[in-house]
């Protein structure tokens, strides 16, 4: 299996912890560093579509020539253990398979864009295109997945279970600034550990994590 990420130089010191974890895998790395185009590298600031923009359109780059199902991956995001066998037991008939986020508006649940096991086919191609035209009007990447995913329901998802694991699944749904949380998934695959802010929350975070699961 393949797995892709993409990163720029603020996010560069990840990918050591990114590749590290991957050593005891069955996934083929494929990362490729880009300019710094959100000046902050900070998520939420002004300029942070400028990357979204850059991630859609490496991934639509990616499903016009693999022709295997592969992973696109952020990079903050650590593996505990092998997930490609259960990966390809879940993704089925469906096009592709992706973290759960939380519930949008409240009403619908959410598929995160940044851990997702796709197949190459005409529906995700059109679905990352459409999405590329669309990004500046929803503001970024994962308000134009959903928005796509609800208005063109052949596109067919699974939801992956929680053992791939985001902090949001303990801490009701907020930013992580620090505070203690309880983790209740044992053994999981994977940390993608976002909803934060900042290197060097964003370590933190892991390691608290990972303190309570390994």
């Amino acid at each position: 299996m393949k797995i892709y990420t993409i990163y720029s130089e603020s996010h560069k010191g990840l990918y050591s912890v990114f590749s590290n974890s991957l050593l005891n895998t069955n996934v083929q790395i494929h990362a490729e560093e880009t300019p710094q185009v959100c000046k902050s590298g900070l998520y939420g600031s002004s300029d942070a579509i400028n990357f979204w923009r850059l991630k859609v359109k490496y991934i639509f780059k990616i499903l016009c020539f693999e022709t295997e199902p592969f992973v696109f991956s952020d990079i903050d995001v650590y593996f505990f253990r092998d997930f490609v066998s259960d990966l390809e037991h879940r993704l089925g008939g469906n096009d592709f398979i992706a973290q759960f986020e939380k519930h949008q508006f409240g009403i619908f649940p959410t598929a995160c864009g940044g851990f997702i096991y796709i197949r190459p086919n005409d529906r995700t191609r059109k679905m990352f295109l459409w999405m590329l035209k669309h990004l500046d009007r929803f503001g970024d990447d994962q308000k134009a997945l959903n928005a796509y995913i609800y208005t063109h329901p052949l596109t067919k998802l699974k939801f992956l279970p929680k053992t791939y694991y985001s902090v949001n699944y303990d801490n009701g749904n907020k930013i992580w600034n620090g505070e203690g949380v309880s983790v209740t998934i044992k053994n999981p695959f994977m940390i993608h550990y976002h909803w934060t802010t900042g290197i060097e929350n964003k370590l933190k975070l892991l390691k608290m994590v990972k303190r309570q699961v390994c």
